[in-house]
């Protein structure tokens, strides 16, 4: 067992959100995890996309390269945490601030911007700290988030699900509650099998691996994107 799956039947995850500056979320997922987290982090211009909505984060972190001058003077000052090192990007500054005040699960909204390379940065973010906490990248079509040893949960019947070797791939997979199910197999960058489009039939869901690494990818039975915000 993990030290997250470890830290999760000792307490309660403490849930964080991180809004980033990348294409704006889908209103209804936004509000709908805003009121699931204790903390609510916007990645420097992600402030400006919660100003836009009357929402005010608990923190904002970055180096305020995006951060609009008129949206920063309406913020209170102790929220305001300027990061000023450029190693790192907005998004990974947000993450380590949140595990520096000990939240166990961080979920990333918009990460998903038009430019690839960024996104695939987001991806690394993923995978650097998910060995610290357990992260979530949420879009508008999926949610993404690593496995390094074990994973288990309830999902749509139906959905789509698929396990990417991403940063090494990994060996002894066995899965259940999947279509196409996997008993010790390797999931490796370029060989076969693949672990794309696999069906959820029952919950629940479970992937366990001995060795390495996966991408869990889970796609929502709809696009949020294309449902009205409620609000």
């Amino acid at each position: 067992m993990s030290e997250i799956e470890k830290q999760k039947k000792r307490k309660r995850l403490k849930k964080a959100l991180i809004i980033c500056n990348g294409n704006p979320p889908p209103q209804n997922l936004l509000r709908q995890l805003w009121q699931e987290v204790d903390y609510r982090v916007a990645a420097d211009g992600g402030a400006n996309q919660l100003h836009e909505l009357k929402l005010v984060p608990d923190a904002v972190v970055g180096d305020f390269d995006s951060l609009l001058p008129e949206v920063q003077q309406q913020l209170p000052v102790s929220i305001l945490y300027h990061v000023k090192e450029q190693d790192t990007n907005d998004a990974d500054k947000a993450v380590r601030h949140c595990l520096q005040r000990g939240f166990t699960e961080i979920n990333l909204l918009g990460a998903d911007g038009g430019r690839q390379d960024q996104f695939l940065s987001s991806l690394e973010i993923l995978y650097k700290y998910s060995f610290q906490a357990s992260l979530i990248l949420w879009s508008p079509l999926e949610r993404m988030e690593f496995i390094l040893d074990s994973w288990k949960g309830n999902l749509p019947a139906g959905a789509t699900l698929s396990l990417l070797p991403l940063f090494g791939g990994a060996q002894g997979v066995v899965t259940k509650g999947l279509e196409f199910e996997l008993n010790n197999r390797a999931l490796l960058p370029g060989k076969t099998p693949s672990g794309v489009s696999n069906r959820v039939l029952t919950n629940p869901v479970s992937v366990t691996i001995q060795k390495g690494q996966l991408l869990l990818i889970v796609q929502h039975t709809e696009n949020l994107s294309t449902i009205p915000d409620s609000n």
